[in-house]
């Protein structure tokens, strides 16, 4: 199973289904059961079902901002991420204990777990 490693803020936010959107700056070929990991933890705390990758443009940006939970103008996004993904999750499983596991130094975004 492949882990997703996000930011406690944003985890914790997709694991309450509050953010079904993560906004990232490329896309993904990924369609399955992932983990839900906060950045810093070496632990899983969920799972979601990644379903869809779109490329998001100002329009739908700003149409799913209850989805993505950003605060900012799709311009400020532009200046962090220049080419934006929405990632899609459904079917969120929060664990009521979360699960160790271990991952190579320097993993950023995926890790094997």
């Amino acid at each position: 199973m492949k882990g997703l490693i996000i930011k406690p803020k944003w985890a914790e936010l997709i694991l309450n289904s509050e953010k079904t959107v993560e906004v990232r700056g490329s896309k993904t070929n990924i369609r399955d059961t992932i983990g839900i990991i906060k950045s810093g933890s070496k632990q899983v705390f969920g799972t979601v079902f990644l379903y869809h990758c779109f490329k998001l443009d100002k329009h739908n940006f700003e149409l799913m901002r209850d989805a993505h939970s950003l605060k900012i103008s799709y311009e400020e996004l532009l200046e962090i991420y220049p080419n934006p993904y929405g990632w899609c999750f459904e079917d969120v499983k929060k664990f009521d204990d979360p699960v160790s596991y271990d991952h190579k130094q320097g993993c950023v975004v995926w890790v094997n777990i």
